[in-house]
């Protein structure tokens, strides 16, 4: 109703008696019951042109899990196809994660649609040479990355959400900046979960049927005092269910790395323990929230975005993790009780399908200067490829650029070489030989299958003061470990890590657009910002790498000119 049509009705409402200027009873109660009615009204149309939009995400989900064993899922099946086989979906099977396929700088750019090098959050662990910090975002407080994203002036999708007058409620382990209301998880949360999977498995490692229940329960009802923060709590307090509701399940992760003994004695592929912990913890689950939305009253009007932000590999061949410090240490001084990252020459990380070396510039004594390409950057190489453990895990080596500001008579015009090691070792392996073995980054594409976007994705993983000066690229399926008991692991620049499925689905999108649709196209994790906010008719923020892969599909601009009032 426009604001000239109300104004009309309100002035020929006979409020007061002209003569006696005495408020007539009868007429207040009309103009009661008008405002009543027109406030539902409003309402009713609020409802029908905004859904609410429910993200599950499982973390760590490979590519096809859902899709390959959807028959076996019912609840599943109900939450994408419908009870009777006749909902609205939309399906993609085919969607890249971010580099590193990791869960933090993965997860970071998945609700903010940007590259990690622009997050700040440019992997899990990290050294830093402006303050030769090593960065971690474990924390007691679990506000680290929040933090990142402040100090850079990054937003999130709930800050969008929140821009565009909506709520947002977020049950989630690290990244809450935005969201109106957050559950998290807690010492005490993850110290249960951890005696619990010593006594259930005999290992000091979460429980991961232990971690997606009570997550779930911190959902619908909150946990201890988090009550007023869930949706049962928001619905009672506040009288509104949260318009964007965020949902990071972590226990297809945990069980993938560690499954249950049977499930190993058996030698199961990825896939099979993926399914086994679908089939038995995660449908039921789907099942509760499914029964709670419904008995709030908010099921038919929810689309459901069933995303992961990584897949799973399992692992081949260990290797010890400290298998490049023992290299190094022979010619380059490394952390250690006696020496600080400052002092150091060389800082290596912690890695798994990769390991990052930091060098520092050993004649200027300074880390932000460039390591000189023949005296630093050579030794380094050299001692690795000496030793064969390194020579039997590597797949490509590449090497950091510095354009315009290192001067020794070798161009550079890109974040990276190509360092081709084979061709070196059969070398004299003298100054010129490495000269020669350096190879544009292009040549990366042609030793992985997801060729271009691997080169993409290291060009837009790190930042000037984060970059390492080499890194080390594992070959399938090897993973550098601590733990050899590990039996799976992500992080890889291979399929199987890379590629995940995104459903968009539920009863509430077929008002927004009809029908089901699979898009053939490679998407990206990226997108989940873009998509989000066209889903709930917001603004869709500039300047995203992300894009948005549903605006073709037909029925969103239909549905939002129905709503729009006459004027």
């Amino acid at each position: 109703m426009s604001g000239l049509r109300k104004n009309y009705l309100l002035s020929k409402l006979p409020i007061v008696n002209r003569q006696s200027s005495i408020v007539n009873p009868v007429a207040v109660l009309l103009l009661a019951v008008l405002i009543v009615l027109m406030l539902a009204g409003q309402g009713a149309r609020a409802g029908s042109s905004a859904p609410k939009v429910v993200i599950l995400e499982f973390h760590g989900m490979k590519q096809g899990i859902l899709h390959q064993n959807l028959e076996g899922l019912p609840h599943f099946q109900e939450l994408i196809k419908g009870p009777n086989n006749d909902q609205a979906y939309i399906f993609m099977p085919r969607v890249l994660t971010t580099i590193p396929a990791a869960s933090q700088p993965a997860v970071t750019s998945m609700y903010t649609g940007l590259y990690p090098q622009r997050t700040g959050v440019v992997s899990t662990i990290w050294f830093d040479r402006t303050t030769t910090k090593v960065r971690t975002l474990i924390s007691y407080s679990q506000q680290r990355i929040n933090r990142i994203l402040a100090a850079n002036g990054v937003k999130t999708l709930f800050d969008y959400v929140g821009e565009a007058d909506k709520r947002s409620l977020t049950v989630m382990l690290m990244l809450t900046k935005g969201a109106d209301w957050s559950v998290k998880s807690g010492a005490f949360f993850w110290g249960n979960a951890s005696v619990l999977g010593f006594l259930r498995n005999k290992r000091w490692f979460p429980d991961s049927p232990y971690v997606d229940e009570r997550t779930i329960s911190g959902f619908l009802t909150g946990r201890l005092s988090d009550y007023r923060k869930s949706l049962a709590g928001i619905r009672k307090y506040h009288h509104l269910v949260p318009d964007v509701m965020a949902v990071q399940l972590l226990g297809i992760d945990l069980f993938s790395h560690f499954p249950p003994r049977n499930l190993e004695k058996r030698k199961a592929s990825m896939d099979v323990i993926q399914k086994h912990y679908a089939r038995s913890v995660l449908d039921p689950l789907v099942g509760s929230v499914i029964r709670d939305l419904k008995k709030a009253g908010c099921y038919k009007d929810t689309i459901f975005v069933l995303v992961s932000e990584h897949g799973f590999t399992r692992i081949k061949k260990h290797i010890p993790d400290n298998t490049l410090n023992r290299s190094l240490s022979r010619h380059f001084k490394l952390p250690g009780v006696e020496t600080s990252n400052r002092l150091a020459e060389a800082v290596i990380m912690p890695g798994a399908c990769t390991k990052e070396i930091y060098l520092k510039n050993r004649r200027s004594r300074r880390w932000m200067d460039p390591p000189r390409l023949f005296a630093d950057v050579k030794p380094a190489v050299d001692l690795l490829l000496a030793n064969p453990d390194v020579q039997a895990c590597i797949n490509p080596l590449v090497i950091r650029q510095y354009p315009g500001e290192r001067d020794e008579a070798v161009a550079e015009h890109d974040q990276w070489w190509v360092f081709d090691w084979r061709a070196y070792q059969a070398s004299p392996r003298d100054d010129s030989a490495f000269f020669r073995a350096l190879r544009p980054l292009s040549a990366l594409a042609q030793r992985f299958e997801l060729g271009e976007y691997v080169v993409r994705g290291l060009r837009r993983q790190y930042t000037r003061e984060t970059a390492p000066d080499i890194k080390l690229i594992n070959r399938k399926g090897y993973y550098f470990e601590r733990d050899f008991d590990k039996y799976g692991h992500h992080g890889s620049y291979y399929p199987d890590d890379c590629l995940v499925s995104f459903w968009v689905a539920g009863p509430g999108l077929a008002r927004i657009i009809p029908g089901r649709h699979t898009l053939a196209r490679t998407a990206s994790t990226l997108d989940l910002v873009s998509m989000v906010t066209y889903l709930l008719g917001a603004p869709e923020p500039n300047g995203l790498d992300g894009r948005n892969p549903l605006s073709n599909l037909p029925g969103r601009v239909a549905v939002l000119e129905e709503a729009t009032p006459s004027r």
